[in-house]
């Protein structure tokens, strides 16, 4: 194995009671032995107390989120969950992603299946950073909303403090909400389906440095979105 790894840091969110499982490894290849050279997996509450720390073994394929953190989650809400793992760039010549599958147990609404945010952290103001440079959007289907909707925002970074900008639009309407988060803390925004009877287009996040960001959409007591945003400029 190469004494050169590099680093694959992504994060997601976890709510007690949801069947929540994440792929660690996805290529599948017994003849190169794919694995991961480590992976270590935190859990932040709102507030950005590690509440879960674990050094997982690098050869699992995939990992039960609920089983891991159901009791923490029942106790704390909400959990920022952040995988570290490190593997052989010559064993993945393309970064080895985590996928996860996302249901709650007797919900109507069918299983969501999704890409895990890889995220970066750090500290603008070391690197000369003076403006948001950090652009991410999400495009709401042209169909009637029904759903409740969210931006879930978590800030990785060890040290710095976070401050983004959410925006909507709602037909010519640009709406803006400033949001700041510390190391580590994470929060969930409402997003309004419709305003003065407009229904909601659009919504862009902009920041310094990459947040975990997910659009959430709630029907009722089940989840039936769970996206994240598509970053095309930086």
């Amino acid at each position: 194995m190469s004494s050169e790894l590099a680093a694959l840091m992504s994060a997601t969110f976890h709510e007690a009671g949801v069947t929540h499982v994440v792929e660690l490894v996805h290529q599948k290849d017994a003849a190169a032995h794919r694995r991961l050279a480590s992976v270590r997996v935190e859990a932040y509450d709102a507030g950005g107390t590690r509440r879960v720390a674990r050094e997982l073994d690098p050869g699992q394929e995939t990992l039960d989120l609920d089983a891991l953190l159901g009791g923490v989650g029942r106790e704390h809400g909400r959990l920022l969950v952040v995988f570290d793992a490190r593997y052989d760039p010559h064993i993945f010549p393309y970064r080895p992603h985590h996928y996860a599958y996302l249901h709650r147990p007797g919900s109507a609404a069918p299983p969501l299946y999704y890409a895990v945010n890889a995220t970066l952290g750090g500290v603008p103001d070391r690197i000369g950073a003076v403006a948001l440079n950090n652009f991410e959007s999400y495009l709401f289907l042209d169909r009637p909303l029904r759903e409740r909707y969210a931006l879930a925002v978590g800030n990785l970074a060890r040290f710095a403090a976070a401050e983004a900008e959410v925006i909507t639009y709602y037909g010519g309407e640009r709406c803006r909400e400033e949001v700041r988060l510390a190391p580590k803390t994470h929060a969930e925004i409402a997003l309004a389906a419709e305003r003065d009877g407009h229904r909601l287009r659009r919504v862009e996040l902009k920041t310094l440095f990459r947040l975990t960001s997910y659009v959430v959409g709630r029907r009722q007591d089940d989840l039936v979105l769970f996206d994240h945003l598509f970053t095309y400029f930086k």
